[in-house]
């Protein structure tokens, strides 16, 4: 045995126990393409003793993958290995989905490599990619702009993953680099498939390959394994990253459905900058598991939003999802998703009277208070301070108590803080401020008499409004009964 291959077997046994986690009693479904990657990973998890599925995908992109299928089934056929066989055309697959053929193949392969894993009932799904195959998906990701998990790169095991929540996703050889493999090869008498299209630069991963990372080491021989080590030091801090994104996300989420995701935005909007951004990747995964690439762009329109919270929002997000800021709550949603109307603050009947101090309860857990607040203290008040519509001030004298909660009224005029004591309609303010459609009906009004003096969640009108005269105001909140907003 040579030296290579005693460095290279030794590391494998170590990663497949360890990294991996594989049970040695459980098969493992190796994907297998011929080349020398994968051929030199079947050899190694046979030779430390596991139970492997030779698994072959014939994507029919090039005129020799016929004979080259057939070529792994004689392969796997005198090692005594079980082998299973799946093609698709992948080309007219891509053509009619509008989509690239290197996605497609992926999906189409992946696809296939989990639902054999299930048939031959194996632990887990093992693939090739090597220490320099993760240099390039790290350098793909950077140039794309991605987060502190893109750029950590592959993991040796993902579960769950796109694929599977119970069967496992394995790469043994992050560690091993293309030259080692290639020496292994050929000390083993591996005689691998060689697939063309490596070579053709029309390919992102190519261009990386046989020219970026080239120019890459005429300024450090070293680059590829700086980067690499780099990834290792950045997959370490996004693992630190992740317990405190899983505590906030704990606390923040509201409620998933079917095409849609909601969280607590004040609460998320409380976090650090880093948190909000990946409590928002992990709503978007949570839609949408097969995208890969969630651009710089697409997660700063969301932060917006949540550094925002009190003011409503839509706004386009990516691949087909919105992001609706509405009362406090962040939805990440399809845009034809039908979102639930349980939760609003609506009215239990058509009006209430609210008592100075007192309260009235609210469907879906809301409750609307009301209380006396001297002048004294008016200037140390958090809510003069905070831009929070779930809780306002206005002067007591300018008020009838005991104040009325209604819902709306037809021909219901409102005079919004800020205009100078001009009336706009009711319906109008709430296109305006873009109260859902769903919520407008049985939305709470707090009045006096006839004026509304606030819309909760919203803004009070100016005839209420505090003044340099004010001796008492009244202080009125809408909270939930799982959290005071305060």
């Amino acid at each position: 045995m040579g030296y290579n291959q005693i460095i290279v077997l030794a590391n494998l046994e170590k990663i497949l126990s360890e990294d991996c986690q594989l049970s040695i009693d459980q098969p493992v479904l190796v994907g297998v393409s011929g080349g020398p990657d994968s051929l030199c990973l079947l050899d190694l998890i046979q030779r430390s003793g596991y139970l492997p599925v030779v698994a072959h995908f014939n994507h029919k992109l090039r005129p020799e993958a016929d004979k080259e299928a057939e070529v792994m089934r004689l392969f796997a056929n005198d090692r005594n290995m079980l082998f299973v066989g799946g093609e698709a055309d992948v080309a007219a697959f891509a053509s009619a989905e509008s989509s690239s053929i290197e996605e497609t193949a992926r999906i189409a392969r992946y696809s296939f490599l989990f639902d054999q894993a299930i048939n031959y009932g194996a632990q887990a799904v093992a693939v090739g990619h090597n220490a320099d195959d993760q240099v390039e998906t790290v350098l793909m990701h950077l140039l794309r702009g991605s987060g502190l998990s893109g750029l950590g790169g592959m993991l040796a095991r993902a579960l769950p993953n796109t694929w599977s929540e119970s069967i496992a996703l394995v790469r043994p050889l992050l560690g091993i680099w293309r030259d080692q493999i290639m020496e292994y090869c050929h000390e083993r008498g591996l005689d691998p498939l060689i697939d063309y299209t490596n070579e053709d630069r029309t390919y992102f991963r190519n261009r990386l390959r046989h020219e970026l990372i080239p120019y890459l080491e005429s300024y450090n021989p070293a680059v590829r394994k700086v980067i690499w080590r780099s990834a290792e030091v950045l997959r370490s801090d996004f693992e630190l990253l992740e317990q405190v994104v899983d505590q906030a996300w704990q606390e923040c989420l509201q409620t998933t459905g079917p095409g849609h995701v909601a969280i607590d935005a004040r609460r998320a909007g409380e976090y650090p900058v880093g948190v909000q951004r990946y409590l928002i990747r992990r709503a978007i995964a949570i839609l949408r598991p097969d995208l890969r690439d969630i651009g710089f762009e697409a997660i700063e329109r969301g932060r917006k939003v949540l550094q925002n919270w009190w003011q409503p929002a839509e706004v386009d997000l990516i691949a087909g999802l919105k992001l609706l800021s509405e009362t406090g709550r962040l939805w990440v949603a399809e845009w034809s998703a039908d979102l639930p109307a349980d939760d609003w603050p609506q009215m239990l009947e058509r009006e209430s009277k609210l008592s100075l101090p007192g309260s009235i309860r609210l469907a879906g857990n809301w409750q609307l208070s009301a209380e006396k607040i001297s002048s004294k203290k008016l200037s140390d008040d958090p809510v003069l301070e905070k831009k929070d519509p779930y809780q306002v001030v206005v002067d007591l004298d300018s008020i009838q108590t005991p104040l009325l909660v209604r819902a709306r009224r037809e021909g219901d005029r409102f005079r919004p803080f800020g205009m100078g004591g001009h009336s706009v309609k009711l319906s109008e303010f709430m296109v305006n401020e873009k109260l859902p459609q769903r919520a407008r009906h049985g939305w709470p009004l707090v009045c006096s008499s006839e004026q509304i003096v606030w819309i909760p969640g919203f803004r009070i009108a100016e005839t209420f409004r505090i003044t340099d005269s004010t001796q008492v105001a009244v202080k009125l909140k809408l909270i939930r009964d799982d959290g005071d907003r305060t």
